[in-house]
């Protein structure tokens, strides 16, 4: 009995089975081109994205204050120090220079370090040839200047040593400039020499000058004035002068005038900003750069209203 049930079944069973599928079989092709439509929409999205670049890069990174710097600073100074940070020093030279300042660039020193952004207020100590009765005199009244400023400086102070050039003895050394580092300076300048300079080099601050030397201070050089007018290769510095150094030099910005020039200075910036942006959207340079025409001005205005 129960053989003959199963072999009922299978014969109502099995035209359906076969129509089933024959059926699958004649969808088969419609399958297989859903299938290459779909291979071919990965494609196409994947050669899309291959295409597709990033904008290259062409602005630096932006500069930090060093630690030993900013956790120094008073409240005002780490605003003031901030917007020293940002700012383009091409544009603040344009700015010192239109307020009658056109001697106010550095550019005959070298950075023990590249990368960096030195930011800070003038400390200022000069040197002249040893002489023995004029140094006996003057180092009697107290301690030599290298040691003296670097004890006296304040948060974000950079020790300007005016050297006159010389680069047969240096000014000071690593021992000296780790008290002015724990002081919360911020760096230095000397138009002559440093010793030390591997362990300066290591130092979080930053340091221009013209080379290195093993010797110390004596017998070439006394240091002779602090907190006096000096001159750094064409600069005339004065303490409490601002000072912005990059790789390629150092501004010298007079302190009566720093609050003019960065909001001048930091106005054009946001204007380069945008320009910089329409060129890499691929836009030609003209109307764009150096002025904006009359579209693009008010396409600037759109923008600077974005990042309101």
């Amino acid at each position: 009995m129960l053989v003959w049930e199963f072999r009922a079944a299978k014969r109502q069973t099995g035209p359906t089975l076969t129509r089933l599928a024959n059926r699958t079989l004649s969808m088969r092709p419609l399958f297989d081109m859903l299938f290459v439509m779909k291979c071919l929409a990965i494609l196409v999205v994947a050669c899309a994205l291959h295409g597709q670049t990033d904008s290259p890069v062409v602005t630096a990174p932006p500069y930090k204050l060093p630690s030993s710097v900013a956790d120094r600073l008073s409240p005002a100074d780490r605003v003031l120090f901030g917007k020293l940070m940002r700012v383009g020093l091409e544009a603040a030279w344009a700015a010192v220079t239109s307020e009658g300042f056109p001697q106010c660039y550095i550019n005959e020193l070298h950075p023990l370090n590249n990368g960096r952004r030195m930011v800070g207020r003038a400390r200022t100590i000069r040197y002249l040839p040893n002489r023995k009765d004029l140094r006996d005199r003057i180092y009697s009244q107290g301690p030599q200047l290298n040691y003296r400023s670097a004890e006296e400086a304040q948060p974000g102070d950079v020790l300007v040593f005016d050297a006159g050039g010389e680069t047969h003895s240096t000014v000071s050394g690593a021992i000296t400039t780790t008290r002015f580092v724990m002081r919360g300076g911020s760096g230095i300048i000397v138009d002559g020499c440093m010793r030390d300079v591997p362990d300066l080099t290591a130092m979080p601050i930053s340091i221009y000058l013209r080379c290195g030397h093993a010797s110390s201070v004596s017998p070439i050089l006394m240091s002779v004035d602090y907190q006096v007018p000096v001159r750094i290769g064409s600069v005339t510095i004065i303490p409490g002068d601002i000072l912005i150094g990059e790789d390629h030099g150092v501004l010298v910005i007079p302190a009566s005038i720093v609050d003019k020039v960065l909001e001048r200075a930091m106005t054009h910036d946001e204007q380069e900003e945008f320009q910089r942006y329409l060129l890499l959207r691929g836009e030609p340079i003209y109307g764009v750069y150096p002025e904006l025409n009359e579209a693009n001005r008010k396409r600037f205005e759109e923008f600077k209203k974005q990042k309101q």
